[in-house]
C-alpha cells in the first residue's frame, strides 16, 4: 500500500500522460502483485497440505516400526540368555512361567508370547488376561511363518525377525528369535527352540497415538480396502511380503483452511499468509518433536533410563566415537551383575528391577560427563570411555564402579548383595568396535567364571593370536 500511494504522488506532479502511464503501471503492478500473491497462496496452501500428509504418514510409520523395535528388544532380552535355554530344555513349566510367560500375563511387556520346540512343536502359549501356559490361544497361522523365517537362519546372537503379523481382525507386532545360551556354538547345537512374543495393536492403541500427531480418525483395515480421495495410507506386509492391512486416515489440510480464510482481501491474504507460516511451523516443530520423542523412547531402556542396544548403534556412529575408535582412544568396560539372577528367581521381577535401577545409578554416578553407560540387556551393561590415556583411565573407573557397588542394596527391610563382574578392553588402530566390545565380554566371562573381584583386562600375546586376561589390583 505504503508503494502504491508513493507511486500516485509521483504521477501528480507529472504532466497528464505520464500519470496516465504511472496510473496504468500501477494498476498493472497491482494486479500483477495480486495474481502472484493468490499463486504463491495456493501453491503454498497444497505445499503445506502435502508437507502435512508426508509428515503425519512418516511419524506414524516411525510410531509403530518403534513398537516394532521394542518388542524385538524385549524378545532377545527374555531368549539370549543361558537360564532361559535351560528351563525350555529341562521343561521347567513353572519357573518359565514366573520368569518369562508372566511377561505376557501378567505385565505390559507382551500381549502374547508363543514357545515352540525345535521341530515347531508348541510347548507354551500365554496371552493378556491368563494365568498360566494355554496352548489353546496358540496361533499357528500367525507363528508359522516367524518359526520358518528364524529357523532357516544361521545361530547367531540376538538374530531376531520382526514383522507385523495378522490373527483374524486383530493386527500385532511381532519378534521371534531361537532361545539360546550366551554362547550358542560353544555346545555344536543348532536346533533350539523359539521364542515368538508380540502386542496388538488395538484401536485404542491406534487412537492414542493418532492423537500424539493430531489425526482423530486413524482406522486399521485388515481387508485393505482403498482409502478416500481425501485419506492417507499406510500399507502393511507381513513377513513373507504379503499386504495383509492399510492404515487409513483423513489428514491435516491447513493450507486449505489458509487459502479459504484469506481470499477476501489482499490485505487479509498477506496478513494470513503470514500467520499460516506461523501455524504451520509451529504445528510442523510440534510434530518433529513428537517423531524425536518416539525414536528416542525406541533408544532408551524403559526400566534404567538408560542407553539400550539401539541406541548404542546410534551412539557408535558419531563422528566424536568414530575417531576414537579409529584412533584407539577408547575404552569399554562390560558389567554383568553377580547374584542377580538368584534375586530376581527369589524375590520376584519387581525386586529385581529395582536392584537394576540402584545399580544402573551408581554406576552412572561413577562415570565422567563424556562418558556412556549402556544396558545391553538384562543384568548386563557396558560403559564406553573416550580419553587420550583409555587404559589409565578404564582402571581408574572399573575401581570406582567396584567402589560404588560395593555397599549392599537395600530394598524395603532387605539388603541385597549384588556386585559386578567387570571386563575391559582397550582400543587400538584396526579394532572396530564390535570387535573392543566382545573383547570386553570376553574379558568379563574371564572374571565371573575365575570368582576375580577385580577388573580383568583383556589383551592379546604379540607371539600368539591366544588372548591373555589380567586381572588388576587396586
Amino acid at each position: 500500500m505504503n508503494i502504491e500511494r508513493h507511486v500516485a504522488s509521483d504521477g501528480q506532479d507529472d504532466a497528464h500522460r505520464l500519470a496516465w502511464r504511472i496510473f496504468l503501471t500501477s494498476v498493472a503492478n497491482g494486479l500483477t502483485a495480486i495474481v502472484v500473491i493468490i499463486g504463491v497462496a495456493i501453491w503454498m496452501a497444497n505445499h503445506a497440505n502435502m508437507q502435512a500428509r508426508s509428515t503425519t504418514a512418516a511419524q506414524l510409520e516411525a510410531a509403530l516400526q518403534a513398537e516394532l523395535d521394542s518388542v524385538a528388544i524385549s524378545t532377545q532380552d527374555y531368549a539370549h540368555w543361558d537360564y532361559a535355554h535351560t528351563l525350555v530344555t529341562n521343561r521347567s513349566t513353572a519357573d518359565f512361567y514366573e520368569n518369562f510367560g508372566s511377561g505376557a500375563t501378567e505385565s505390559t511387556t507382551f500381549d502374547f508370547i508363543y514357545v515352540l520346540d525345535g521341530d515347531g512343536t508348541p510347548l507354551y502359549a500365554y496371552e493378556t488376561g491368563g494365568s498360566a501356559s494355554d496352548l489353546s490361544v496358540y496361533d499357528h497361522r500367525l507363528s508359522a511363518p516367524f518359526y520358518a523365517a528364524v529357523v532357516d537362519s544361521p545361530v547367531v546372537p540376538y538374530f531376531t525377525k520382526t514383522g507385523f503379523a495378522l490373527n483374524g481382525d486383530r493386527f500385532a507386532a511381532v519378534a521371534a528369535v531361537r532361545i539360546q545360551p550366551d554362547e550358542p556354538a560353544s555346545d555344536g547345537l543348532t536346533d533350539f527352540p523359539v521364542m515368538i512374543a508380540g502386542n496388538w495393536i488395538t484401536p485404542t492403541r491406534l487412537a492414542t497415538l493418532g492423537r500424539k500427531f493430531f489425526v482423530t480418525d486413524i482406522t486399521l483395515d485388515t481387508a485393505t480396502s482403498a482409502a478416500t480421495a481425501e485419506q492417507s495410507t499406510l500399507l502393511f506386509n507381513d513377513i513373507t511380503g504379503q499386504s495383509i492391512a492399510s492404515l487409513h486416515w483423513t489428514p491435516d489440510r491447513p493450507g486449505q483452511r489458509l487459502l479459504n480464510t484469506a481470499l477476501p482481501v489482499i490485505l487479509a491474504l498477506c496478513l494470513l499468509t503470514l500467520v499460516s507460516n506461523l501455524v504451520v511451523g509451529r504445528a510442523s516443530s510440534r510434530q518433529t518433536r513428537a517423531l524425536l520423542d518416539q525414536q528416542q523412547l525406541a533408544r532408551t531402556d524403559r526400566l534404567t533410563g538408560l542407553i539400550n542396544r539401539a541406541g548404542l548403534d546410534t551412539l557408535i556412529s558419531l563422528p566424536t566415537y568414530r575417531e576414537a575408535i579409529a584412533t584407539g582412544r577408547i575404552a569399554a568396560i562390560y558389567l554383568d551383575l553377580n547374584g542377580f539372577k538368584q534375586l530376581n528367581d527369589s524375590q520376584g521381577h519387581d525386586v529385581g528391577d529395582l536392584a537394576l535401577q540402584v545399580f544402573a545409578e551408581r554406576v552412572r554416578g561413577t562415570l565422567r560427563a563424556q562418558d556412556a553407560i549402556v544396558r545391553i540387556g538384562g543384568d548386563e551393561f557396558v560403559c564406553i570411555l573416550r580419553d587420550e590415556n583409555p587404559c589409565q583411565t578404564a582402571e581408574t573407573i572399573a575401581w570406582r564402579i567396584i567402589k560404588a557397588t560395593t555397599p549392599p542394596v537395600r530394598i524395603g527391610d532387605r539388603a541385597h548383595k549384588i556386585t559386578p563382574s567387570i571386563g575391559v578392553a582397550i582400543g587400538a588402530e584396526g579394532i572396530c568396535w564390535p570387535e573392543l566390545q566382545k573383547n570386553a565380554d570376553r574379558a568379563m566371562y574371564r572374571a565371573k567364571v575365575s570368582g576375580i573381584a577385580e577388573p580383568v583386562f583383556y589383551a592379546k600375546d604379540t607371539n600368539n593370536t591366544q588372548p591373555l586376561f589380567t586381572a588388576v589390583t587396586g
